[in-house]
């Protein structure tokens, strides 16, 4: 099985993502980095609660989030 990594033409097209559990509905979705890479935006799949984690310039360790 190829992974991501063994190709590195791939890993440009690999989209930045943090793991959040929305705690509103009880579902997790990934968020996904905005276009102008200020922050990570999405919304809970079930009742469109937004949620909206903006990048550090020193940058962090934690990928995933809980939201309500």
């Amino acid at each position: 099985m190829e992974t991501p990594s063994d190709d590195p033409s791939k890993l440009r097209r690999m989209r930045h993502y943090l793991g959040v559990h929305f705690e509103c509905c009880g579902v997790y979705q990934r968020i996904y980095l905005n276009k102008a890479e200020t922050a990570f935006v999405g919304w809970c799949p079930r009742c469109a609660s937004k949620v909206e984690i903006k990048v550090s310039p020193t940058g962090g360790t934690e990928r995933f989030f809980s939201a309500w």
